[in-house]
């Protein structure tokens, strides 16, 4: 019953290609045989035409084209019939997520070299456009290619769990489930844990927070022979829905993965669960309000006038809010600029750190690749101008967003008590692997 939604929903997709950022495509399968030859190219054409961030469903001739992006990867499928755009859109990341599990890690290279791997799982996955079995454990009684395992980037590294200081890459966990017993007897036991957040602030003019959010979610890839069974212990102050008076961990809402046991949870606050195959999301869920820790990131800035006409000083600041050890990773700041703008200098006060002034666009992009908790970063901008009235110049500057990844670091407390693995009748000790991961998704500061 897994698949049946499939089944039943997605009719009749024509095509399913695989694109680069480039638009080349390196997979492609036509189930029916209906669509116009070139299909990937007009895509790609319509897909560049867009201004800002393209939809994922558009239609060209006749045509619908529905995607999704993963990494540098687009995943497309075309139809010419009124299908569930929701459902396609599924189908399309249940893909992405087969490519991911067989393959071990998502890349152009992955890809490329495990194409018959890839095209022997589109096969399976669809028939005539229909789809059957698009689950990792449905599929493997079904696949006899031999994955071949490409090394992925680094990455935030995970750590173990309880009280110790082992850490491994990220790439640890980029690697190809086991398609036969032989390869699952030699493999050691490891199971990765990712608890990932995604931020969404707005910041008043004076630093105010006018509206927090965080998305969050518990990812499990598991490489554990047989069926044992999963604890997994998470906070025991969490409470499910905002009560008056209430304190600790509040979530205002979750969900968890069908395979979770949940007659635990409401006591002890402990999930019960026996892995399937390939990594998916045993929980997700969502907080509003007032975060547990502080807010991660702060900006500030400070417009001067100058005496010289057309002439305009901005200072803008970044502080970080967490603690001494950790630090913020591949952190973006794009300063608006306003529309008079002609030219536009800068200095900045730490090395290593890069600006650039876009002048088609009038926005300043400032790039920190690190920036360590606890410390303040400057950036001077000189604006020259073609209007010399202060005052407009600076009511059209724009809202300064941020976007930002913070290892082994939440907002929200949520935490990992423990992780315990157990099968009856054998010794179960693997290596468990956890990380913590806080990204900026709307993080926007307004200046008035």
């Amino acid at each position: 019953w897994t698949d049946l939604w499939c089944r039943v929903a997605c009719a009749m997709i024509s095509q399913i290609f695989i694109l680069t950022a480039r638009g080349d495509p390196i997979v492609s399968k036509d189930y029916r045989g209906d669509t116009v030859r070139g299909a990937a190219e007009i895509f790609f054409r319509k897909l560049k035409s867009f201004p800002d961030d393209p939809p994922p469903i558009f239609n060209v001739e006749g045509i619908h084209f529905v995607h999704v992006r993963r990494a540098t990867l687009y995943f497309v499928c075309t139809t010419k019939f009124n299908i569930a755009p929701a459902v396609a859109l599924e189908l399309l990341s249940r893909i992405a997520n087969l490519c991911k599990d067989y393959c071990g890690v998502l890349s152009e290279e992955s890809i490329r070299v495990n194409f018959v791997l890839i095209y022997e799982l589109l096969d399976e996955a669809l028939d005539f456009g229909y789809g059957q079995i698009t689950t990792t454990e449905g599929l493997k009684a079904y696949v006899n290619s031999t994955p071949i395992a490409i090394a992925g980037g680094e990455d935030s590294g995970f750590s173990l769990p309880i009280g110790t200081k082992t850490s491994m890459p990220s790439s640890a966990s980029n690697k190809p489930i086991a398609l036969r017993f032989s390869e699952q007897r030699d493999r050691k036991n490891e199971i990765f844990i990712d608890l990932l957040e995604r931020l969404t602030c707005l910041f008043g003019p004076g630093g105010s927070v006018l509206r927090s959010e965080i998305d969050g979610c518990i990812q499990m890839k598991s490489f554990l022979q047989g069926t044992p069974d999963i604890s997994l212990g998470l906070n025991e102050d969490m409470i499910i829905g905002k009560h008056r008076g209430t304190y600790g961990l509040v979530l205002d809402d979750c969900n968890f993965h069908e395979c979770v046991n949940t007659s635990d949870f409401e006591v002890n606050k402990v999930l019960v669960l026996r892995p399937p195959e390939g990594e998916f999301t045993l929980m997700n869920y969502r907080i509003t309000g007032q975060f547990k820790n502080p807010i991660p990131i702060r900006v500030s800035s400070a417009f001067v006038d100058t005496p010289t006409p057309g002439r305009s000083h901005l200072t803008v600041k970044i502080d970080t809010d967490i603690g001494a050890k950790s630090f913020a990773s591949n952190v973006v700041i794009r300063i608006p600029m306003p529309k008079v703008t002609s030219a536009c200098s800068y200095e900045i006060t730490t090395p290593g750190q890069t600006a650039e002034y876009k002048k088609d666009e009038k926005v300043l992009i400032w790039r920190v690749p690190r920036i360590n908790g606890m410390t303040t970063n400057l950036l001077h901008v000189n604006i020259i101008t073609s209007e010399a009235d202060k005052r407009l110049v600076q009511g059209e500057l724009g809202n300064i967003s941020v976007e930002f990844e913070i290892p082994m670091h939440v907002c929200s407390g949520m935490a990992i008590r423990f992780l315990r693995v157990t099968e009856r009748g054998r010794s179960y000790v693997p290596f468990r692997w956890v990380r913590y991961i806080t990204h900026s998704d709307s993080y926007v500061f307004r200046l008035r």
